[in-house]
């Protein structure tokens, strides 16, 4: 017999053996998944193990075949289901299937929050609460509510402490108001996988509560959103006041105080103080940081959610970075801050085929949503939601100057008007191409020049996962948005309104 025919004799099903093999299988990648808990490969790792003995009950070029499309369509996951489902006989098909179910359990206790999946898999029934949800999505949105609102506290203290140095201070409220400077605002940079996953390390994955991590959250809401102020000194016109009856006085000029608030961006360290966690302390029996456990937990929660890691591979911007690069910019206050605005977006946002929003910070960015636009590979996928590259160029110009740029790349062509590569300024706008010349174009906002020279772009891009800072090539057509004063000094305008189709 040859080797060719003692393989094709091999694939005959033993059920009792194929049914050891496979509890075999299960215990042993069980016991590798959780030696490796919280490691960047714990799910994968767990996958590769069932896949490797779901191979070996498959044999044949068809069955290798439909084990290599599973792999290339769903990773190790996609190459147990293609290798289990390519077995002949259907009662081996189960066993194998029932085996991959405990796997899924195993990989979602050891891998995800248990803040998360307690009320799920029962990892701590001390703490279940029956009135919870009992699917993961809905478990999911119910705990990020939590955390939504625990940071909204700490953005309502933030200006309340604002109108608290007004007021103690007796400065000009109107004044101090225009001036306000709200990056709390524009740039909510805190990650809900990550604080889930924080709190339910801190915890050791026991013990887990919303009622818990809503108390931690809550004592350190006025950490949350820094808040420094400048005193400055202007003049204005009054009317004095008068008692009825008396002729009104002429308007005076007097000297007034007014103070510049600065809202910081949140503090994504605060998490830690919440949950009285030293990110380089060993995590347990496992060897590996507490750093790196929430790391990879947040991670496994957003591949769990979302299919992706949400971010990309693009690093957020920091609150003293974006303020050094502003600083280091030679332009008008207004062109400053359009880039505040984009750049407060870098590695917070994710590309979304058709996505658009409102001005200021979307609480629905990051969370799972069905792409609905047409004309795209996602089109019917469920992603994180985000912008798209118009989405994103129309955001940063609603939200710093209060005007659109309407929607669509043709739209935003036709409210600008081109200008010369030489007279590109921040805030000015490129296109990869003239519209209806590609079938799909692409618009950024330049950023100036890097160290070396290079033309930096930012931009929403699908390829980097979201809003990034880099210098692209493909940029040929140069444009500046019609009838606004981009040379002047930033004031706040207001939105307007009913502008934007999208």
């Amino acid at each position: 017999m040859s080797d060719e025919q003692q393989r094709f004799g091999d694939g005959q099903d033993d059920y009792l053996k194929g049914a050891q093999k496979a509890a075999e299988a299960a215990k042993k990648a069980g016991a590798a998944s959780a030696k490796s808990a919280g490691s960047a490969a714990a799910g994968e790792a767990t996958a590769n193990a069932a896949a490797a003995v779901t191979k070996a009950g498959v044999t044949g070029g068809k069955a290798a075949a439909e084990i290599a499309a599973g792999t290339a369509a769903g990773g190790p996951w996609g190459a147990i289901l293609s290798a289990a489902w390519s077995l002949r006989h259907t009662l081996f098909k189960v066993l194998i299937f029932i085996c991959l179910f405990l796997l899924f359990i195993i990989v979602g206790i050891v891998s995800l929050p248990s803040i998360v999946v307690n009320n799920l898999f029962h990892t701590d029934p001390s703490t279940v609460d029956i009135n919870a949800p009992t699917s993961i999505t809905a478990s999911f949105d119910d705990v990020s509510g939590v955390v939504s609102d625990c940071i909204q506290n700490g953005y309502d203290m933030a200006l309340a402490q604002v109108e608290q140095i007004i007021a103690q201070g007796g400065y000009d409220r109107e004044l101090s108001m225009e001036a306000l400077i709200n990056n709390g605002l524009i740039s909510a940079d805190y990650d809900t996988c990550y604080t889930l996953a924080a709190y339910s390390a801190s915890m050791q994955q026991r013990g887990t509560t919303k009622a818990d991590m809503k108390a931690k959250l809550d004592a350190v809401a006025g950490q949350m959103f820094a808040v420094t102020y400048e005193v400055k000194e202007t003049t204005k016109t009054v009317v004095p006041e008068v008692q009825e009856g008396e002729e009104p006085g002429a308007p005076e000029t007097v000297t007034v105080q007014y103070v510049v608030c600065t809202i910081h961006p949140f503090d994504q360290s605060v998490i830690l103080t919440a949950f009285g966690i030293d990110t380089s302390a060993q995590y347990d029996q496992f060897n590996l940081t507490y750093g790196e456990a929430i790391t990879n937990m947040s991670n496994a929660l957003k591949m769990t959610m979302y299919g992706s890691l949400t971010s990309g591979t693009v690093p957020p911007i920091t609150d003293a970075e974006l303020n050094a690069y502003l600083n280091s910019l030679t332009c008008s206050g207004t062109r400053k801050e359009l880039m505040r605005a984009a750049l407060s977006l870098v590695g917070r946002v994710p590309y979304f085929w058709g996505g658009k929003s409102a001005p200021g910070w979307n609480e629905a960015w990051n969370t799972p949503r069905l792409v609905t636009s047409a004309g795209s590979s996602s089109t019917g996928t469920i992603r994180p939601y985000g912008l798209d590259c118009s989405g994103f160029t129309d955001w940063v110009y609603k939200t710093a100057l209060g005007v659109s740029l309407l929607d669509g790349s043709w739209s935003q062509w036709d409210t600008t008007y081109a200008i010369t590569e030489a007279e590109l300024l921040p805030g000015d706008i490129g296109f990869m191409a003239a519209p209806g010349t590609v079938p799909v174009n692409h618009v950024l906002l330049y950023a100036g020049r890097s160290a070396d020279g290079k033309q930096m772009w930012v931009h929403c891009s699908s390829s980097a996962g979201g809003v990034a800072l880099n210098s692209p090539t493909y940029v040929t057509q140069f444009r500046r948005r019609k009838d606004i004063d981009l040379e002047a000094d930033f004031t706040p305008a207001p939105i307007e309104q009913g502008v934007n189709d999208g």
